[in-house]
């Protein structure tokens, strides 16, 4: 009873994290809006048929270019949902923000009611939701992406510790597809986490291959739940000019003393005294060793004193030095309610004063948006910008990127053209000419789109003058010409992977629960 009291409460304390989102419109921020646009040219692309969903042709100002092949769809395919209830793009995106928020806590105080008592796990929780980081990311970059990820590792972590093989593979699924960077940083940390759990129970030698025949599996059906993103976005990468632009500098972008936030450092500097006084028995905690060392690396490596360290390893994919702080924030998170769980009601009382203040403080300078606007939602439903920093998932056939609209969708013999039609995926129209000729279809070739002339398919080129758009060779005489965009064998390959591994999951799930009926 007094745990589900204690939840009450988190859910009634994490109303100021949202309450931002309830002003009309939206908020100034570094990616927000940008999330709103993409989401829109997804939303296209999902309605004309595309699934999964590669290619947005409404971007690169109609060109189209394959970013959701490459960059974190999950929160798009979540955003859908509302979309389909009737909610615009914009509080579609407002509705993750805030769901992504409010679950975080709710996950984390989950997850840390299974390792401590239920005060230490809400004070926990409480820390996770309004961690400096965690507000900056959400109003002050407005990282979606991002938001969402930190929704769901404390919600893997939960699963794990429930013994649950679906829903810990579905959440490691999840996260692989909410955010590429923080999918990369936190599945290591996952790893430790079950490397650890199989240390530990190594003395039980049933227990220990129970253990790694779980975990195992569940690696493995998260991968494979995932693979249709994340198997194309590395094979396909060889088709962009990702490897060759720098997206940022990362010296400009180290986490300063007030992102880190002196909540975090008092909540590890609380933790050395505690371990050095013997308060924590690294004996019997190792798990509290395991996140204030993983907690430290990485809050070192996210401020501009490892500078030197960001100059010769090969870490270039996190980009923003910053953003493993998402990796402190659940360390903090969990060496909180570490703490509190071994200190008398006075020091509780203390600790939470001081962390309190300083979440108040940080708070105010990052839980709220210093701007609003409201735009419509033609603003985003027609902007055509490609929104990446750099236009890194271009292909590298794209010598140069248009700014403009093109005035005509086909080029190259409009006199013989006729009944064009389009939509995010195909491009129909019929050919009448006496001699043939070449065209030139104003959209961006990727591998995927297919040329097919009187139904036969026939070879679909690049254009020559380096705006890399698609040149199809037609013969004479009448040509009923269809473009459309589908699956590659690999794309197709990694499709099949998802819904197998998604097959054998609710497979394994069943016979669990035939299992326990049965016990």
């Amino acid at each position: 009873m007094k745990k589900y009291i204690l939840l009450s409460i988190l859910l009634i304390l994490t109303i100021p994290s949202v309450l931002a989102l309830f002003h009309p419109g939206f908020f100034l921020s570094d990616d927000g809006e940008w999330m709103i646009i993409r989401f829109s040219a997804f939303h296209q692309a999902l309605r004309d048929g595309q699934f999964p969903v590669r290619f947005l042709t409404r971007l690169n100002y109609g060109y189209g270019y394959p970013v959701a092949n490459f960059l974190y769809p999950g929160f798009m395919y979540l955003a859908e949902i509302f979309k389909l209830l009737g909610f615009g793009f914009v509080n579609s995106i407002k509705i993750i923000l805030g769901l992504s928020m409010i679950s975080s806590a709710v996950f984390c105080y989950f997850w840390l009611s299974k390792l401590f008592k239920t005060v230490p796990a809400l004070c926990g929780a409480l820390f996770y939701l309004y961690a400096p980081y965690h507000l900056y990311d959400a109003y002050t970059r407005g990282s979606v992406g991002e938001v969402l990820a930190l929704a769901i590792v404390p919600f893997v972590l939960w699963q794990v510790e429930r013994k649950s093989v679906f829903w810990s593979s579905l959440g490691i699924g999840l996260l692989i597809l909410s955010h590429n960077t923080l999918a990369v940083l936190f599945l290591p940390f996952i790893f430790l986490y079950f490397c650890l759990d199989i240390w530990i129970a190594r003395a039980n030698i049933k227990e220990r291959n129970d253990l790694l025949k779980r975990y195992i599996t569940t690696l493995l059906a998260g991968l494979g739940l995932s693979a249709f993103f994340w198997i194309p976005a590395l094979f396909d990468l060889q088709y962009t000019i990702f490897s060759s632009t720098p997206v940022s500098d990362f010296s400009n972008y180290f986490a300063n003393i007030k992102l880190i936030g002196f909540s975090t450092l008092s909540i590890f500097l609380v933790t050395l005294i505690f371990i050095f006084s013997k308060r924590i028995d690294i004996d019997k905690n190792r798990l509290t060793v395991l996140f204030f060392v993983v907690g430290f690396i990485s809050l070192f490596f996210s401020g501009a004193f490892s500078a030197p360290f960001w100059n010769v390893l090969p870490v270039s994919f996190v980009q923003f030095p910053l953003r493993l702080l998402s990796v402190v924030i659940v360390s903090a998170s969990f060496l909180l309610a570490s703490v509190m769980a071994v200190s008398s009601k006075q020091i509780q009382i203390v600790l939470l004063s001081v962390i309190g203040l300083f979440i108040i403080i940080s708070f105010k300078q990052y839980g709220t948006p210093i701007q609003f606007f409201d735009k419509g939602e033609s603003f985003y439903a027609t902007n055509e910008g490609t929104t990446t920093v750099k236009n890194e998932y271009m292909p590298v056939w794209v010598k140069n990127v248009p700014y403009a609209h093109p005035e005509n969708i086909i080029e190259g013999a409009p006199e013989g053209i006729s009944n064009v039609q389009t939509n995010s995926n195909k491009v129909d129209f019929n050919f009448v000419s006496t001699l043939g000729g070449n065209v030139t279809i104003n959209r961006v070739y990727f591998p995927g789109w297919n040329t097919y002339v009187n139904n036969v398919q026939v070879s679909t080129g690049v254009e020559a003058t380096g705006g890399g758009q698609m040149k199809v060779v037609l013969p004479k005489d009448n040509s009923m010409v269809s473009l459309e965009f589908g699956e590659t064998p690999m794309r197709l390959f990694a499709d099949v992977v998802s819904l197998t591994s998604f097959f054998i999951l609710g497979v394994i799930a069943y016979n669990y629960k035939r299992k326990r009926q049965h016990v």
